[in-house]
């Protein structure tokens, strides 16, 4: 069974695989990919696979971008939308997920392995996260959670 997290961004550039790779390895992380050298400096990436302990499965990227990906983006976002449903006036954290759904050009889509993952892979995973969020104008969602704002969760998701 998996558990997926994502983070929606308004940005146009999107990470590197290289960028998001040097990022973890910053903050301590022993990860690995493997990809060629080319295929880590392109922002054209749709899929990767994460590795973080050999003897565990691998974190899996996947990027899903506006007007590609076979329309996924769009759907993730009416689900959402849908899910949501209107904001009533004083609801502002709402209405400004909404915008920011409204705005997304690209998910990345984090997809755990629960059935074979350790404390050390929700770490990468939330570092991963925090670092899309920040750098690329993004906004979390997490399955069986909701949405969050500066680590703080402002809607929760039934």
């Amino acid at each position: 069974m998996a558990y997926f997290t994502r983070v929606f961004c308004s940005a146009t550039r999107k990470p590197k695989i290289k960028e998001i790779f040097e990022k973890l390895k910053a903050n301590g992380f022993d990860v690995s990919v493997d990809l060629s050298e080319s295929e880590l400096n392109t922002e054209n990436w749709t899929h990767f696979e994460l590795n973080y302990e050999l003897e565990k499965l691998p974190l899996l990227l996947e990027l899903n971008e506006r007007g590609h990906s076979e329309e996924i983006l769009e759907e993730e976002i009416d689900e959402f939308l849908s899910v949501i449903g209107k904001p009533k006036f004083y609801q502002k954290n709402r209405r400004k997920i909404i915008s920011h759904l409204k705005n997304t050009n690209y998910i990345i889509c984090i997809q755990l392995p629960t059935s074979d993952i350790n404390d050390n892979g929700y770490n990468l995973n939330a570092v991963l996260m925090e670092y899309v969020c920040s750098d690329f104008s993004g906004l979390i969602q997490a399955d069986e959670e909701g949405f969050y704002f500066d680590n703080n969760l402002v809607l929760k998701l039934e």
